[in-house]
């Protein structure tokens, strides 16, 4: 039986990325969302027609963001993946203090992209998608689906050479970019010692599965994601 959670988190919240404003006591904040300890599948996309990360500069800047709210907030980042329009990633709460990790990453990285790109609508949608995950088969089913989602976009027609996502990591062909916990995911493998191979095995078997032979072969990063490719 899962614990509910209730809506704790960390007192302090203050940011690592200097001249980000505060808060305003003004702003009424959006109820937070109810979640219980464990794994989730973590989504969210641009609101309307915008894109989140318009260059790699943008990523570069939303994976530290990303790495630095998580440590302040004490969560478990176990997978990611960024692509034009929308990212995903999967993660280990130990309470319902996602909800407030996700205000705060989206509230200041928002700020941040249009005050780049000299934009002021809202950047995100309301809500990100989350999805319990509660067995290892639908671990390692959204571990390929993370992996693959670059292909399935038309960004690359293999998945282990997309460079916004962790998928290289998770195979054992470079040192993430951002810290990761990959217990889970070996332990999906049965805890054995090859189970990075295990995982590459399976990612290069599923983008086997899902590439058309007519398909073009595509760079492995896009500077400019607003193509239509990227954004699907």
């Amino acid at each position: 039986m899962r614990r509910k959670c209730d809506e704790s988190a960390p007192k302090a919240h203050v940011s690592r990325f200097p001249g980000t404003p505060r808060p305003s006591l003004n702003c009424v904040a959006r109820p937070l969302r109810d979640f219980y300890e464990g794994i989730y599948h973590l989504a969210a996309r641009g609101s309307d027609i915008r894109h989140l990360f318009l260059t790699d500069r943008d990523r570069e800047e939303f994976l530290g963001r990303l790495d630095a709210t998580w440590q302040q907030f004490e969560l478990d980042l176990l997978s990611y993946v960024l692509l034009g329009s929308h990212y995903h990633a999967l993660v280990r709460i130990p309470d319902a203090r996602l909800s407030q990790a996700l205000q705060q990453l989206h509230t200041e990285y928002s700020r941040w992209h249009n005050r780049r790109h000299g934009r002021s609508a809202h950047l995100f949608r309301a809500h990100a998608m989350t999805k319990p995950i509660t067995s290892d088969r639908q671990l390692i089913a959204a571990y390929r689906y993370l992996a693959l989602n670059p292909v399935e976009a038309g960004l690359v027609t293999d998945p282990l050479a997309w460079r916004w996502s962790s998928a290289r990591a998770h195979a054992g062909l470079e040192q993430p970019r951002i810290p990761l916990r990959e217990g889970d995911l070996r332990a999906a493998f049965g805890a054995a010692e090859d189970w990075r191979d295990h995982y590459r095995r399976t990612i290069e078997a599923a983008a086997a599965e899902t590439r058309s032979p007519t398909q073009p072969r595509t760079p492995s990063s896009s500077s400019d994601p607003r193509s239509s490719a990227a954004s699907r």
